[in-house]
């Protein structure tokens, strides 16, 4: 069977197993040049989840080093290939229950005006591959897929504002480049309400000072503060203001908790950033020295949809609790760095926890509850260190 004529399920299938499941010399040329891509360029930081479409997932280790996530750092997730630029320049279109459809180049779009922010991203998946279900669907993340970058762009509402929105308009669809290659597998779509456009939306063109790399979703993107990384939808053409939320098969039947017993009709919406805090030093498993101290430097990064008040730390099981302190830069949006020092001595196996409660007193759970999808998963996360002989 022709890579063309492959079957929508064996298609889909691909897409959690990588072009393993593929022979290579049957793939279309595209695939062959974005396989050979990621061969060349993927960097030790990463840990390859799925080589086609690029699944990359950042290590705990690399995530650590700096506040703002570098672009060659930051995870890659996409549900098709990145679409290759068009033989004609890319434009936007803002169309539906608007009084004035535009179509605007890129130079147009950012002649509108502009503003920055630094917003921390979470693949809704991550941290999948540690649900204790015996099967969880999509890709394994363990808990480096995440990061924090500042975006460059045009705020939504902005934009909104020049087309003038109809008395019924209610619901933002973003249409967006990427496509499946082979069969009928349904477009990425994802929809946000108007009410959403008070939390920052933007679509955004730059990425770290630098334009938005192709395989983060450039030219332009959509960066939806305080939801899951699948409402910030990649390679943006198109904004449809409509009444009624997207019935796209990404919203109506993908990204929902889908909990084992649960109705699957009544499913909730996979949306907000549950609240979540990552140790990335020291790491799991590590040898230390403590030194003349007799301390080790525990720190991390926390984030939730609207703003951590708190990070605190264990080392008995749970039965104690005290602070970490909040570090270096905060902005609304972006996670928040925190840090404090524990003892340790020679010898000494040392099992630590963090723990974080954002601005409404939602605490992380030891153990979040699995879902079918492996969505959401912000269960406390633990490192065991041992102490080095003296």
């Amino acid at each position: 069977m022709s890579g063309s004529s492959l079957p929508r399920r064996r298609f889909l299938g691909t897409l959690g197993l990588g072009a393993a499941a593929l022979a290579v010399g049957s793939l279309p040329r595209v695939a062959r040049r974005a396989l050979a891509a990621v061969a060349d360029t993927t960097p030790s930081d990463f840990i390859v989840r799925n080589d086609w479409p690029e699944h990359l997932e950042t290590t705990v280790e690399a995530l650590g080093r700096t506040w703002i996530t570098p672009n060659e750092r930051f995870f890659v997730r996409s549900h098709f290939p990145v679409p290759e630029a068009g033989a004609t320049p890319w434009h936007l279109e803002v169309t539906g229950r608007v009084k004035t459809p535009l179509s605007l180049s890129l130079a147009q779009l950012q002649a509108i005006g502009s503003s920055d922010m630094a917003c921390v991203l979470e693949c809704a998946g991550n941290g999948r591959a540690r649900y204790a279900l015996t099967n969880t669907s999509g890709t394994q993340w363990d808990l480096g897929a995440v990061g924090n970058a500042r975006w460059t762009g045009l705020r939504l509402d902005t934009l909104l504002d020049r087309a003038g929105l109809e008395s019924d308009a209610a619901h933002v669809w973003f249409e967006c480049a990427d496509s499946a290659p082979f069969g009928d597998a349904p477009p990425f779509l994802r929809s946000i309400p108007l009410s959403k456009m008070a939390d920052d939306v933007m679509l955004a063109w730059r990425m770290n000072g630098f334009p938005i790399p192709r395989r983060h979703g450039g030219p332009v993107r959509a960066i939806v503060p305080g939801w899951y990384g699948m409402a910030s939808a990649k390679w943006v053409t198109k904004v449809r203001v409509e009444t009624a939320p997207s019935d796209n098969h990404f919203m109506a039947r993908g990204y929902r908790y889908n909990f084992p017993g649960d109705d699957p009709a009544a499913a909730p919406p996979v949306e907000e950033l549950r609240v979540k805090s990552l140790i990335t030093r020291p790491l799991d498993g590590s040898t230390i020295d403590p030194g003349d101290t007799g301390k080790i430097r525990l720190q991390g990064f926390a984030w939730a949809a609207k703003g951590v008040r708190l990070v605190e730390v264990t080392t008995d099981g749970g039965k104690t609790w005290r602070p970490a302190g909040f570090m270096g830069d905060s902005e609304p949006h972006s996670w928040r760095l925190w840090a404090t020092e524990e003892p340790l001595a020679p010898g000494q196996t040392l099992v630590i926890r963090a723990r974080a409660t954002d601005a409404a007193g939602n605490v992380q759970p030891v153990d979040a509850k699995p879902n079918a999808g492996g969505y959401g998963n912000n269960s406390i996360h633990e490192v065991t260190v041992h102490g080095a002989q003296g």
